[in-house]
């Protein structure tokens, strides 16, 4: 088949040129146009999104009305009964303040410091956020924040601390709010008085006093400027905890006053060159067993929240330097019969190695840490470090936590207030920054490392990190360690490595050494609780040797048996039946008695084992007889000695037994004091105070306390029991009672095995019950006694009380009659008889005379009951 040729192209057929491009300015309308349609779109979806999330994260706002009338926590003030400060109650201590108060350039400083353009924006820096947003965009810079002090009043009154963007959102929200509804100044008072300062101080104006010793208004720039800097990081930038990081702050804000233009170049540059001069340390707390029993009655009353915000103002009836001896009689005390247990050994031990690291960190913190005036400077108190060594069992479960020291010296942990940003600390560190910091002084007692044990010159060495100590052997002889022989040398005691606690003698200027001594807290437990008998204030009282290391309250919370302290009250009752005076005559002898109360037959001993036939019952208190105080409640019976007593004024539930008249019923301190002042005030009883007046924040008085006495007991038997117990000072175990020089009446008391030992008793001025033992009712030892354990913590607090102050005689009653007596026949002292005065209920003394010396007569008083009773 033939090829058919292909014919040529025509131009008709050929591919369409492209279509000319368009030109620059058309391009350009293009992407203008889609760019306008994105950004319109964009800022649709954003104020979209901007609407949502405004509608969304206002949902339950907390409304900014409340802030109108917000009153911050306050502190709860309790003043003594010479009307000093003498506790504060707060979860935060604060003192309101108003910022109008304040002089123009302590409120520049907070503003230089924290929002510069407070007066100038409306709540929101906008400038400033976004500035800080940059920085926290720029990889391994510090984050930033732009807070106003709105923003942060808002977050700190409205919302929570929580980092998050919601509560950012949130913040942002109510800000403005917040500045529609209150004024500037209103927004700043309410940040300087909510702002933490560190060192658990609340409010400019609780800084101030605590930092510089002044009001917030009498601060000078330096100061003001040292506060302001201080809230931005509280718990590490506070001029106690850290004096270095505090006075680079203060130049900080010494820098932003002058460029805001609200001080002078020169004298920002003057206050940097000066130093921050912290005031002189506050006195150590007085009373923290009796402030810690008044804290727990308001808070029963009126709540927690009351008590501890509320700002009330409390009228108490301590007395600071009665209660200051008596904190110091029970502490010397107590320290005395824990030395003659024994030293119980060193609190731990230490490597060199690891020694030497701690001590390094410690040194650190002591260079930076502020000095307060009259210091000496810081010492370092080891004993978390000994904690930490013998690694102690975690707490049982329900046990109370124990309340943060107010003393000052461990650096805070506040992970709410440190940054994110920060590294953790090191296991080391957090240990080494609960170690105290304490200002040398003497008497001061800490835990410290020996380092050398010197033979030769017979001397410890302890680092106490600031400072070192020399503890010489003359001063540890009675360190005798149980199952080991007592010491001969200096190496029985210590040894290098261990933690020792030991109490500063003298404190010479560094770089001599500190004279020390060994010391050891005591295990024995006791307490003294002192009343003023005419108005029933009860001035001073003791719950235990050391409220931060115990808070249980041994005067108030403990029950003990009283011994033979009780036995006053069971004589008494016999000498108030009208059967029994103080010369009628009880058989001192050996005897089973079988109890019909408790079906128990038992023998009672005297505590020294002896029997001394007939005795008169002034005789027998003054020796302390069981078994005529056994023949005597026989005689009563126990529901009328109880009743007595209760009349006196001890409320605890006691045993209707025969055994009541050893002194087995419970009593605490409080109750044993007061029923011995119903004795002292010849039969007028009242309760015993401590709370004397409550107010609120406003002044209004919630409750007030007098005195309201009731005559329960009748005079004249009061002042018998009183005369009775002078002969136990004056003869019997309670002698060294004599050394105060006037009249006083008291009775010891020592349990079985001397669990409880006892003293109570008292003079014209003061009433007084010590007690000593231990807290699981464990033996003291044979050798301790109600007259060698409690009777010196009674007698050492007596002496002080008594200082200046006249001696008085016991008033007798109407009812009383004083005869002369012949004290061997107990009949009426003739002309030829020596005699002595006896005090009778009137109508129960003798009448017939003793007969002429030499002649024999069969003829004795006693009363009719008692002969009958063969007693």
């Amino acid at each position: 088949m033939p090829t058919v040729p292909s014919m040529p192209s025509s131009p008709d057929s050929s591919t369409p040129t492209p279509p000319a491009r368009p030109g620059f300015g058309a391009r350009l309308w293009r992407w203008t146009k889609r760019l306008l349609i994105t950004g319109i779109v964009g800022l649709v979806l954003a104020v979209a999104v901007g609407v949502g999330g405004y509608i969304y994260y206002s949902q339950d706002l907390p409304s900014v009305d409340a802030l109108r009338n917000y009153q911050p926590p306050q502190v709860t003030k309790v003043l003594c009964g010479d009307g000093s400060l003498c506790a504060e109650f707060a979860h935060e201590r604060r003192t309101l303040i108003r910022v109008e108060d304040l002089p123009p350039h302590v409120r520049n400083a907070f503003l230089a410091a924290e929002d510069a353009d407070f007066y100038k924006h409306e709540g929101l820096d906008f400038f400033g956020i976004t500035r800080a947003a940059i920085k926290n965009l720029i990889p391994n810079s510090r984050k930033s924040g732009a807070s106003t002090i709105t923003q942060q009043v808002v977050k700190n009154l409205l919302l929570t601390p929580e980092r998050s963007f919601s509560r950012k959102a949130r913040e942002w929200i109510l800000t403005p709010r917040v500045e529609e509804a209150l004024t500037k100044d209103q927004i700043l008072s309410l940040y300087i008085n909510q702002s933490y300062y560190g060192q658990r101080r609340y409010g400019m104006e609780e800084a101030a006093l605590f930092y510089f010793g002044k009001h917030a208004k009498d601060l000078n720039v330096g100061e003001a400027s040292v506060l302001a800097g201080t809230v931005q990081l509280p718990h590490r930038i506070n001029p106690v905890t850290n004096m270095t990081r505090a006075k680079s702050r203060q130049r900080y804000v010494l820098d932003q006053m002058a460029r805001n233009g609200f001080i002078s170049a020169e004298v920002a540059e003057a206050e940097k060159e000066k130093p921050i001069v912290l005031a002189p340390r506050h006195g150590t707390a007085v009373g923290q067993y009796y402030t810690e029993e008044i804290r727990r009655t308001l808070i029963a009353r009126y709540g927690e929240q009351a008590v501890m915000e509320g700002g009330l103002r409390v009228d108490i009836a301590m007395v600071p330097k009665l209660q200051v001896a008596a904190e110091q009689s029970v502490r010397d005390g107590l320290e005395a019969v824990d030395r003659r247990q024994g030293y119980r050994g060193p609190r731990g031990t230490l490597e060199k190695a690891q020694w030497e690291r701690y001590r390094g960190l410690i040194a650190t913190r002591i260079e930076e840490a502020g000095r307060r005036q009259k210091d000496q400077g810081y010492v370092a108190d080891l004993s978390p470090l000994a904690k930490a060594e013998k690694a102690p069992a975690a707490p049982e479960a329900g046990a109370a936590p124990v309340e943060p020291q107010e003393e000052e010296g461990a650096e805070e942990q506040r992970p709410d207030l440190t940054p994110d940003d920060e590294a953790p600390l090191s296991a080391d560190e957090l240990l080494t920054q609960s170690v105290r910091l304490k200002p040398m002084e003497e008497g001061l007692r800490l835990t410290g490392y020996v380092t050398l044990v010197d033979e030769k010159r017979n001397v410890a060495r302890v680092d106490l990190v600031g400072r070192t100590a020399e503890i010489p052997y003359a001063t540890v002889t009675w360190a005798k360690q149980k199952g080991k022989s007592a010491p001969k040398k200096i190496s029985d005691v210590f040894q290098e490595g261990q933690l020792v606690f030991v109490r500063v003698l003298k404190a010479p200027p560094a770089p001599a050494f500190v004279e020390a001594t060994l010391d050891q807290v005591p295990e024995v437990q006791g307490g003294l609780v002192v009343i003023r008998p005419e108005n029933r204030h009860v001035v001073a009282l003791v719950g235990g040797y050391d409220a931060e290391r115990s808070s249980f309250n041994r005067a108030t919370q403990a029950k003990r048996q009283p011994g033979s302290s009780f036995k006053p009250f069971l004589y008494a009752a016999a000498m108030g039946s009208g059967r029994f005076t103080p010369l009628s005559k009880v058989n001192d002898a050996p005897e089973a008695v079988r109890d019909p109360y408790t079906g128990k037959t038992w023998k009672p001993q005297n505590y020294d084992r002896q029997f001394q036939g007939p005795m008169t019952l002034r005789e027998a208190l003054t020796k302390s007889k069981n078994t005529v105080s056994v023949r005597l409640i026989e005689a009563l019976t126990p529901a009328t000695t109880i009743d007595f007593a209760r009349r006196a004024g001890i409320h605890s539930p006691l045993p209707e037994n025969l055994t009541l008249a050893l002194g087995t019923g419970e009593v605490t301190m409080l109750e044993a004091a007061n029923a011995y002042a119903t004795l002292q005030a010849t039969g007028r009883y009242a309760e015993p105070l401590m709370l004397l007046r409550v107010r609120d924040a406003k002044g209004k008085v919630l409750e007030e306390h007098q005195p309201a006495f009731e005559e329960t007991l009748p005079p004249a038997v009061a002042y018998l029991t009183t005369s009775l117990m002078r002969s136990v000072v004056e003869d019997g175990s309670g002698r060294a009672v004599l050394a105060l020089e006037r009249p006083a009446a008291g009775k010891t008391g020592t349990t079985q095995q001397s669990r409880d030992t006892w003293f109570s008793g008292y003079t014209a001025d003061w009433v007084a019950s010590a007690w000593v033992g231990f807290d699981n009712n464990a033996p003291l030892g044979g050798s301790e006694t109600g007259g060698r354990a409690a009777l010196p913590i009674w007698l050492q607090f007596m002496r002080v009380a008594h200082e200046g102050l006249p001696t008085r005689e016991f008033e007798v009653p109407a009812g009383v009659v004083q005869v002369r007596i012949d004290p061997i026949s107990g009949l009426l002292a003739g002309n030829s008889v020596p005699g002595r005065l006896e005090p009778f209920l009137d109508g129960t003394q003798p009448t017939a005379e003793a007969p002429p010396p030499g002649q024999v007569t069969t003829d004795q008083f006693f009363l009719d009951e008692g002969n009958r009773r063969g007693l």
